[in-house]
């Protein structure tokens, strides 16, 4: 049975109403004014990003996924670890992911995620994965950029290999 409450009548009786608050914040890091994180709109310039906020020694350990945030300029406005994985997976929440791409006020973002097995291609995961994101962008009207794969020795781009 379903009961439904008629607010109405609650607001007119002297009963206290109890909800749940949330609060949100968003501060810009001084640190971001840096000419290093201007205009980074190439997956050199990202993937060298990348290596600089990665916890190097974790790269070749385990599955870790970053999100960037990114301004209409390619000015990076934040970046978040999203989760940390096992071996050879991790799981995203989009839920997550895109609660902070809104509150940065991003208009895009690139992901990434390493593969410590050192291989570069990406897996029929990564594929689907990325393609959630995209798909879930488009209804906040937020551009996915690129999807990095970083490795020890390299990185691969979703970008310039066409899959995006």
């Amino acid at each position: 049975m379903q009961t439904f409450l008629d607010f109405k009548e609650l607001l007119n009786s002297n009963e206290n109403i109890i909800v749940n608050e949330l609060s949100l914040s968003y501060k810009r890091s001084l640190q971001l004014n840096d000419p290093q994180f201007k205009q980074l709109n190439s997956s050199t310039k990202v993937s060298n990003l990348l290596r600089e906020i990665w916890d190097e020694g974790q790269l070749e350990v385990r599955e870790s996924f970053y999100l960037l945030c990114f301004s209409t300029g390619l000015d990076l406005l934040g970046y978040q670890k999203i989760s940390e994985g096992g071996l050879d997976a991790v799981v995203v929440d989009l839920r997550l992911l895109f609660s902070i791409a809104l509150l940065s006020r991003a208009t895009s973002i690139v992901i990434a995620h390493n593969h410590p097995s050192g291989t570069l291609k990406p897996s029929q995961a990564d594929k689907i994965l990325t393609e959630k994101i995209v798909q879930a962008g488009e209804l906040f009207s937020i551009r996915v950029n690129d999807h990095i794969i970083l490795t020890e020795s390299g990185y691969y781009s979703f970008r310039d290999e066409g899959l995006l």
